[in-house]
């Protein structure tokens, strides 16, 4: 695993657990279990907002010390919805951790935490979402989800994660299924996934196409045969 991650990672990484590992010597007054958690609204960003969003560490584990909320939020969110937007995704893991909320800074129409961390394949991400109660049907203003940005993206794994915490399969985004998308993208494995999870095999969208036309005029004989056997029909 560590040989996967790039040099970037692995010092991120192991900044991260060092500020954790601080968060334990009593000489800091640092502890995790009492970090605030009170949500505040404030105008400016906070220090640890600001350094979320850079990815700084050391201004990050300062501005805890310092006693900075982890909830404080403004507009833009908190620093876990700003280190997740500027994809500083071991950071926003470490805040979602230790108490942040994933909530601030997402609209109901643009795309919410559980979409972002599913578009990109952040699996540990993904599932601690899930389990602090993030909704996986979610859709923004796209028509798209957290399960067709899985899917889009060809996060499999993610996918999987997501079918198994309840997500549907049979959402729209871009005006056709995810399984037409999948279908039109030549790929059995995610097709299968989502057919096995109950996507509607005879979704027709606004030009009265289907999945199995999609393959049949790409000659996608597989995935043909894959539809067919589904239930699908021209």
């Amino acid at each position: 695993m560590l040989l996967a991650l790039s040099r970037r990672h692995i010092i991120l990484l192991l900044s991260i657990m060092a500020l954790v590992s601080c968060a334990s010597q009593p000489q800091n007054n640092f502890n995790i279990d009492a970090l605030d958690k009170t949500v505040r609204y404030f105008e400016a960003p906070t220090a640890l907002m600001r350094a979320a969003e850079q990815g700084d560490i050391p201004a990050m584990r300062e501005a805890l010390l310092s006693g900075s909320l982890l909830n404080a939020h403004n507009e833009s969110g908190n620093a876990f919805s700003l280190a997740l937007k500027a994809e500083h995704y071991t950071i926003a893991e470490f805040l979602l951790k230790v108490g942040a909320s994933y909530q601030y800074g997402f609209a109901k129409e643009d795309p919410s935490a559980l979409m972002l961390a599913a578009a990109k394949g952040r699996n540990d991400l993904t599932k601690q979402l899930i389990i602090k109660g993030a909704e996986v049907n979610h859709m923004d203003a796209q028509g798209f989800t957290a399960a067709a940005h899985a899917a889009m993206n060809r996060h499999l794994t993610t996918l999987k994660i997501l079918i198994n915490a309840g997500a549907t399969v049979n959402a729209d985004p871009q005006g056709q299924s995810i399984l037409m998308h999948m279908v039109a993208d030549n790929n059995p494995l995610i097709v299968q996934q989502l057919i096995g999870a109950g996507a509607d095999v005879n979704y027709r969208n606004s030009n009265g196409d289907t999945a199995l036309r999609i393959a049949r005029r790409a000659g996608y004989y597989d995935l043909d045969l894959m539809l067919i056997q589904a239930g699908a029909r021209l």
